[in-house]
């Protein structure tokens, strides 16, 4: 469960489609999510304004997710991962890496996302690898 609902927000993310990112996050007030240095976003509207200027600032981005840890408590997965970035934003590519922690919690039969903190990894270095393969 946990990797797989991971995987489905990471290429949500990589997609730059708020339509896939709809359809992983909870639409609910208590959603959060917490972008590295951005402000506190609490409820699905003022989160999913968060991803529309992302995603309409952003060319391009591709994820390397390392270092993954799941923990499932019944009907919340807490995942704690390492994002390795590449990315195009405003005209420059980058390279960076941020740690992140994705809470989901199972709403019927599905896993949605509630919860989804980022902080920037000060001293990043990029994993040794030549290309970067794309999610499951």
């Amino acid at each position: 469960m946990g990797g797989d609902v991971n995987n489905r927000f990471y290429k949500a993310f990589q997609s730059l489609s708020i339509k896939e990112m709809e359809r992983v996050w909870d639409h609910g007030d208590d959603a959060v999510c917490i972008h590295p240095g951005w402000d506190l976003f609490t409820g699905w509207l003022a989160i999913r304004e968060s991803w529309m200027t992302i995603f309409q600032n952003t060319r391009r981005i591709k994820f390397l997710i390392t270092n993954s840890k799941i923990k499932i408590f019944g009907d919340i997965a807490v995942v704690v991962c390492l994002e390795n970035i590449e990315s195009t934003i405003y005209g420059h590519a980058n390279k960076s890496g941020v740690l992140a922690t994705n809470i989901f919690k199972k709403l019927e039969s599905d896993w949605l996302m509630i919860h989804h903190h980022g902080s920037i990894v000060t001293d990043y270095v990029p994993p040794n690898v030549s290309t970067w393969p794309q999610l499951c």
